[in-house]
């Protein structure tokens, strides 16, 4: 087995000596699932989403005593979080962030290509959305000021899509949750306005109805929601 192992491992370094960035991408976020006792643990380093920061989320699925009791709804008596932490491009350890997230099946994270995106270096960036899922993490500038900030999913939501965690980078380095974006907002901005610092999201509403919510960051800074309207996409 071990012998198998390295020999996959030699195939897909050699794989790689012709096209070194789009390897590099695909070796530094993939890993496989590692079951500790009763914790699943998932582990991904992405660092080609910033020019200035690498990244490293685990998220972790933990089962509570009773879940062997009834398999079947072991998803039903789990906890989920993630632990980001975010680094500098030497490595060297910038913030740590422990972000609880809401989901029923672990299977559902890190799943397919499209679960990490950048509008950053562009990376994912014009991967099609489907059903409002942007991904699980997106690097992004949410404030307009030049910086790296994030987004990482924190509930799978329903008909409207997903709802995200949206941390905002500050001046010393740190990485502080936009309390407004976070429970106000909610949604992944389907449009982000730099000009007129504006946030775009459009949510399902119905079979026939889709709602355009328009937040605004003042020049002091504080977001406020400017717009909101109800368009018919079956008349359109």
């Amino acid at each position: 087995m071990r012998k198998l192992v390295i020999l996959f491992l030699t195939v897909l370094i050699g794989s790689c000596s012709n096209s070194k960035t789009s390897c590099e991408i695909d070796f530094n976020i993939s890993q496989d699932s590692v079951v500790v006792d009763s914790i699943v643990v998932k582990e991904r380093l992405f660092k080609y989403l910033s020019h200035t920061h690498n990244f490293k989320l685990t998220f972790f699925e933990y089962y509570r005593d009773n879940w062997a009791q009834e398999p079947y709804w072991g998803d039903w008596f789990s906890e989920h979080y993630w632990k980001i932490i975010i680094y500098d491009k030497k490595m060297n350890v910038v913030d740590s962030i422990h972000q609880p997230v809401h989901v029923l099946f672990s299977e559902s994270i890190f799943e397919g290509t499209d679960f990490y995106r950048s509008y950053i270096t562009g990376i994912n960036q014009n991967k099609e959305v489907v059903d409002n899922y942007h991904g699980d993490f997106i690097v992004a500038d949410f404030n307009f000021d030049s910086k790296n900030d994030f987004a990482i999913i924190n509930d799978i939501g329903g008909n409207g899509g997903p709802f995200y965690s949206y941390y905002i980078q500050q001046n010393d380095n740190k990485f502080v949750l936009d309390t407004f974006l976070t429970d106000s907002m909610v949604y992944f901005p389907t449009k982000i306005d730099i000009k007129n610092r504006q946030l775009t999201t459009y949510i399902h509403a119905g079979v026939c109805w889709m709602g355009a919510h328009i937040y605004k960051l003042d020049k002091t800074n504080k977001w406020k929601e400017i717009s909101n309207r109800i368009i018919d996409v079956c008349e359109e």
